[in-house]
């Protein structure tokens, strides 16, 4: 799943007589190289993402490359822990004075459903609402200057999976007044 650890081993065995030759090692994902020839039989990823999805394979090879052999193929397949986030407002009109709520959903992976999720807020680039549990975003009493482009972000605890959305633009127009004028005469 994105955001776990991923490790691949390439086992081989040695004939008796030979057991102490020295190995090389090079891993493969859809025919490229993403190991480079290293003593060790083993290709990690830290945080596995959506990409690192796909055909590997593992090549042994002795120090003066005179016997090289090649893996069969094993696919690998990321599961995505959760989509991009959506943000949504009840409206993208909202007037001055009135309660404004910017909301950020994403769905858990049904197998992860229990994964904690953080949530951060940003309009025009800059941090309204730190990184917190809540998926809304609130102004009691908006303002004009609660006006722009608002994106959220969603990650784990750790920060190895994280994702944002795309932006959504609110407007605060100001209260409309009318004024009434009476002449006398």
């Amino acid at each position: 799943t994105e955001g776990d650890h991923m490790t691949i081993t390439c086992d081989t065995k040695l004939s008796p007589h030979r057991e102490t030759t020295e190995l090389q090692f090079v891993f493969y994902r859809n025919g490229h190289n993403v190991q480079g020839f290293s003593l060790s039989n083993q290709y990690g990823v830290p945080s596995a993402q959506l990409e690192d999805s796909g055909n590997y394979t593992c090549e042994v090879q002795t120090p003066t490359g005179s016997v090289r052999k090649r893996s069969n193929v094993t696919h690998i397949h990321i599961q995505e822990l959760f989509p991009y986030p959506l943000i949504k407002a009840i409206s993208d009109q909202v007037t001055e004075g009135d309660h404004m709520t910017i909301t950020c959903d994403t769905k858990l992976s049904p197998h992860r459903a229990t994964t904690e999720l953080q949530f951060v807020f940003y309009r025009n680039g800059h941090n309204v609402q730190g990184f917190s549990l809540s998926k809304q975003y609130g102004v009691p009493s908006a303002q004009m200057e609660d006006s722009g482009k608002y994106t959220c972000e969603v990650q784990t605890p750790t920060g190895s999976v994280r994702k944002r959305s795309d932006n959504i633009n609110i407007q605060v127009t100001g209260e409309q007044s009318f004024a009434l004028i009476y002449y006398l005469i």
